[in-house]
């Protein structure tokens, strides 16, 4: 899939692509025992949302392994840096966009999905029409 395939689909469409992205590899569910598998297939990856960690750094590694899923959509070069940071469920996402000197925040992220905020991220990156980093 690419950001033009994206870009041409409807808001419904994009969120069930990122869940199927999200969802978990067929190889873990034919290692569980005792799950109801039809029950596990609606399951994917989550945002660990509640900004609490066991170990430093641990939200933001899980967090950002989320985003990177779509980095291939080119989300990055849309940016100079982009970073989500979640604290008791609230989210903000801090990005600056690419030949631009302005810190933009927003802080928007309270009770939404993993899939929605992705979603977020897209109309900010993929589908804003902002210029781009060149990569080649």
């Amino acid at each position: 899939m690419t950001r033009e395939d994206l870009k041409a689909k409807t808001k419904e469409e994009v969120l069930e692509y990122i869940r199927q992205k999200l969802s978990f590899d067929s190889s873990i569910e034919n290692n569980l025992r005792h799950i109801d598998k039809e029950a596990f297939k609606k399951e994917h990856k989550r945002f660990e949302m509640s900004g609490y960690e066991s170990n430093t750094g641990e939200c933001t590694t899980t967090n950002l392994a989320i985003l990177n899923e779509f980095a291939s959509l080119g989300i990055y070069d849309y940016t100079t840096y982009l970073f989500l940071d979640f604290y008791k469920g609230n989210g903000t996402l801090y990005l600056q966009y690419w030949g631009n000197n302005n810190n933009e925040v927003f802080d928007e992220y309270g009770g939404w999905t993993t899939s929605e905020i992705i979603y977020a991220v897209f109309e900010k990156t993929i589908f804003s029409g902002k210029s781009t980093r060149r990569r080649d």
